[in-house]
């Protein structure tokens, strides 16, 4: 569906998460982003904005320009990476009512940012005011960090904006990447809003893209649908690359480690009683070989599968604490459990 710039034709207020598309520092995002906020009555909100590729005060100034009078009733900055100094003209300039600007350090990661939003929400959300969110952008993150780790932030910042009921909007220069990287990150967001040349913004619905990769909550087996399934399987984004899920699976050990987490009904557990686990798992199945001894299942955990699992953002894994913490993802695990059925029957 088309649109003149800055607006949109159909409502985007339900949306609790939505991919902004359109070529950095363009009059198009600029006015597409006061768009959106505009959408979003943001007058009567509060508002937090990560500046990653801008500068704090080149997104007030947008601000400032094309939204008039309808300022947020409070305004967070988090400056995630603009290396300019703490003071703000248009933070000195008193056109918001209250205005913070929190200033990360230079050694700032995915994990502080993502810390440092969830502390402004829990604030925020204590009045009950409606809750915004604006991230710009995921080009800046991804100049600066592997594309897993910005996957794994998006994916928990979306997360929280969903149960938090926060409208969220994440910015992102689709022609400073691959097509590959822009298809992967659709499926991570609620509605895409893209803003074509000649055309205008579109706005689509990321449920209803068919080229997607995604896999299914409920995944039929070969032979056709289980006694118990729906008919139609609720279909869930996944935030890994199919190349990402077949390495995954591909080493056996791994395997064996994701089908006993994907099983737990705690989602912490020490490493010592996980190695027994996998141990106990490995020596179990007939078409495996033994593993050599319990120690050599440790060491290649500790140092080699654990450590991987945990870039990819899949658990954290605490070596002063000895601990897994798993963090559950329905769709990944809808293929580890078809993978499951396939070697173990």
């Amino acid at each position: 569906m088309n649109s003149g710039s800055g607006t949109t034709e159909q409502p985007l207020d339900e949306a609790a998460s939505v991919l902004v598309l359109a070529r950095g520092s363009s009059d198009a995002e600029r006015e597409g982003c006061a768009g959106f906020l505009s959408e979003q009555e943001v007058g009567a909100a509060k508002a937090i904005c990560v500046t990653v590729s801008e500068s704090p005060d080149s997104r007030l100034s947008l601000w400032q320009q094309h939204l008039d009078d309808e300022m947020p009733e409070e305004a967070i900055i988090v400056d995630a990476g603009s290396d300019l100094p703490a003071n703000s003209q248009a933070a000195a300039s008193g056109a918001f009512p209250s205005l913070t600007l929190d200033t990360l350090p230079t050694t700032v990661e995915p994990i502080d940012i993502g810390v440092a939003v969830s502390r402004h929400l829990g604030r925020l959300e204590e009045d009950g005011s409606p809750l915004l969110l604006c991230l710009h952008s995921l080009t800046g993150l991804l100049e600066s960090w592997e594309r897993d780790r910005v996957i794994a932030l998006v994916t928990a910042l979306n997360r929280q904006c969903a149960e938090m009921g926060v409208s969220g909007h994440h910015h992102m220069d689709p022609e400073a990447h691959t097509e590959e990287t822009v298809e992967m990150f659709r499926p991570l967001y609620d509605v895409v809003y893209e803003y074509i040349p000649d055309c205008g913004w579109t706005v689509t619905e990321s449920k209803d893209a068919e080229e997607t990769p995604t896999f299914r909550d409920t995944v039929t087996p070969p032979g056709g649908v289980r006694r118990g399934d729906p008919e139609e399987p609720e279909t869930i984004p996944i935030p890994y690359s199919f190349d990402q899920v077949l390495e995954l699976i591909s080493a056996p050990r791994r395997r064996s480690l994701l089908y006993h987490l994907k099983d737990r009904s705690e989602q912490e557990v020490p490493l010592d009683e996980l190695v027994d686990r996998i141990y106990e798992r490995e020596k179990a199945i007939p078409a495996r070989e033994t593993p050599k001894s319990r120690d050599e299942v440790g060491v290649s955990l500790a140092h080699n599968h654990l450590p991987r699992l945990d870039d990819l953002g899949i658990l954290s894994y605490e070596t002063a604490a000895n601990t897994v913490e798993y963090y559950p993802n329905p769709a990944l695990e809808s293929a580890i459990r078809y993978v499951e059925r396939l070697e173990l029957g």
